[in-house]
């Protein structure tokens, strides 16, 4: 067991249901869980192990204006629909080459980027970014058109 990376699906409502306590993280459908892709994602996209710039660090957010509070024991972050879109079109824009280049698993260890280790393959490790990246797109361009925002968690 690691530390996994969770995205919810959320309105308003659920999200002060959530802030008051009402209702628990733990009992909220997981539209999305990315394991512990998150931080090798995080790192692919910004350069960044933790705070990433906008609008590629809302597709993992893990710092700054996005942190909501600690609730059902979990640190939150909430994205609103509108930095979910940012998100989705930045991912939209970006090329496989352009994502190419801003991989590389020498740095990733050199960073100590939460689980990679020096014996992995590079090749299909890329692949595994690639193959979560299309499902975090997938998820916030459905989230983009519904109106409601993203809460991510690590579990």
């Amino acid at each position: 067991m690691g530390m996994s990376g969770r995205y919810l699906v959320v309105t308003t409502e659920l999200i002060e249901a959530i802030k008051s306590g009402e209702v628990s993280v733990h009992d909220c459908s997981v539209e999305l869980d990315i394991d512990k892709m998150w931080q090798m994602l995080q790192f692919t996209l910004t350069g960044e192990v933790v705070e990433g710039q906008p609008p590629l660090g809302y597709v993992v957010p893990l710092a700054g204006e996005q942190y909501i509070g600690n609730y059902s024991d979990m640190d939150l972050f909430l994205l609103n629909n509108k930095q979910v879109l940012e998100a989705y079109m930045a991912l939209e824009q970006l090329t496989p080459e352009e994502l190419k280049e801003r991989f590389s698993l020498e740095q990733m260890v050199a960073e100590g980027v939460y689980p990679v280790m020096e014996d992995w393959d590079a090749e299909e490790t890329f692949q595994e970014i690639v193959q979560t990246l299309n499902e975090v797109q997938a998820l916030y361009q459905a989230t983009a058109a519904s109106g409601n925002g993203i809460i991510f968690y690590i579990f």
